[in-house]
């Protein structure tokens, strides 16, 4: 559970940071900024969710770049991070309800 709670907490730094983008604006956006971006994309590469680091990737090239596609990566970056909150909350609820086992198909058998 601690790679879970890894996770979580760093779901919600992702959540902070795209929050402060889309109240102040990409063009806000400073090198320390984008600096938590691109660790946050490590992270989440480094978890296994290659498609979350891909789409950070994709907004802090963007930015950087001074891009006009900036604003729709970062809407596509915050759908794939809600995305993979939810996946991950069902996969987390799932373990939970199938007890110690960890099968949850002992429970629905009984």
């Amino acid at each position: 559970m601690d790679e879970i709670a890894e996770l979580r907490a760093a779901l919600d730094r992702l959540h902070a940071a795209m929050d402060d983008l889309v109240v102040r604006g990409l063009r806000s956006a400073g090198p320390p900024d984008l600096a938590r971006l691109g660790a946050l994309r490590d992270e989440f590469r480094d978890a296994g969710a290659a498609h979350l680091a891909e789409r950070l990737g994709v907004l802090l090239d963007a930015v950087r770049a001074d891009d006009r596609a900036a604003a729709p990566a970062l809407l596509r970056a915050i759908t794939t991070f809600r995305l993979f909150d939810r996946v991950l909350t069902l996969e987390v609820a799932g373990a939970a309800l199938a007890g110690p086992t960890g099968n949850a198909a002992d429970t629905e058998d009984e």
